[in-house]
């Protein structure tokens, strides 16, 4: 009987060193909380995901980045719904269209890269007036925001309907631009990272979509694309919606700053050349400078109505006015 007392007593003499042990060792850190990031394969928020990762800027702001590729923008949207990515590159007049349905989507920018009309080096367009009776190819439709934006600053510039003055054709940027190369066409609205690709071909810009919106009083600083989540899924997970703004912050600022960052990334780039890398870094530099959300959301408001007066509801999403709460962080509580 004895010698079974003196196996308890050891056993718990072990058992209470081993939890005297485990009471000073210092305590096992909770795992960062996780962050589903929808992005493109050839998009350029993926450029951005790959200098967080490189230097650990999620861990360092607390959560955890988990990118998932995705085949296109609709792909990003619909895994957004769906619930199966927390974060999804979007522009923020998709968030005001699912706010307004119900939907409590909200906008963080990430970029206001715009595109611009181009032509050939020695074409005699000069100006907006100068595409009367010609060719203009123009990308995403009749509804584009681009399209839209620079119809507005033709009347208003140089009193012309760039709509029925010119002959205008839509289509998918790389067709337009080939047409663009081969001559078929005088000049090509297009989207900023394929008139990256047509500079380097030796083409000129002939009026930016910036220069367009600046001359009708919108700031050029409004981010067009940026990040769009579910203002419950955003509230719940502050740390990680916190975090991982933070985190691109950093990596987009050392994309301004860094020309070793972009050698890194280059090979995400699809940059067959010296001159469309150089070409794409610096029209990507120049769209990081943002508003605040309060300039957001006035930015947006100015260019709301534009986009309504210009192509009516179709262009607006079938909604007349910008529902509030739009971005984040100013005003979503009320939202």
């Amino acid at each position: 009987m004895a010698g079974h007392d003196t196996k308890a007593a050891t056993r718990r003499t072990a058992i209470a060193g081993a939890l005297a042990y485990a009471a000073r060792q210092p305590a096992q850190a909770a795992s960062p909380p996780r962050l589903r990031f929808g992005v493109l394969q050839f998009g350029t928020a993926q450029w951005m995901a790959a200098v967080i990762r490189r230097h650990a800027l999620d861990t360092l702001h607390g959560f955890a980045l988990d990118p998932m590729i995705l085949a296109n923008t609709d792909a990003g949207r619909i895994s957004l719904m769906a619930g199966t990515s927390d974060i999804a590159v979007s522009d923020w007049l998709f968030a005001a269209v699912q706010r307004a349905a119900g939907n409590r989507l909200c906008f963080a920018p990430f970029s206001n890269a715009y595109g611009g009309i181009m032509t050939g080096a020695g074409s005699p367009v000069r100006t907006l007036a100068d595409l009367r009776g010609r060719t203009l190819g123009v990308v995403g439709g009749p509804a584009d925001k681009s399209w839209l934006i620079v119809q507005a600053a033709g009347r208003a510039a140089h009193a012309i309907d760039l709509a029925t003055a010119a002959g205008v054709v839509y289509g998918a940027p790389p067709l337009l631009g080939a047409k663009l190369l081969q001559g078929e066409l005088d000049a090509v609205l297009t989207y900023w990272n394929f008139a990256a690709m047509l500079e380097s071909a030796g083409l000129r810009e002939v009026v930016s979509v910036a220069q367009c919106a600046a001359a009708l009083g919108i700031s050029p600083r409004i981010g067009l694309v940026g990040f769009v989540f579910h203002q419950d899924w955003a509230d719940a997970n502050r740390v990680a919606i916190d975090g991982f703004l933070a985190a691109a912050g950093d990596a987009l600022q050392r994309l301004a700053a860094s020309d070793d960052e972009w050698l890194a990334i280059r090979p995400l780039m699809n940059a067959g050349d010296d001159a469309l890398f150089v070409r794409l870094r610096d029209r990507f530099r120049s769209g990081i400078p943002h508003e605040d959300a309060a300039g957001q959301q006035k930015v947006a408001e100015q260019m709301f109505a534009i986009l309504h007066e210009t192509g009516g509801a179709r262009a607006t999403g079938g909604i007349d006015t910008l529902p509030p709460g739009i971005f984040w962080p100013a005003g979503h509580e009320a939202g």
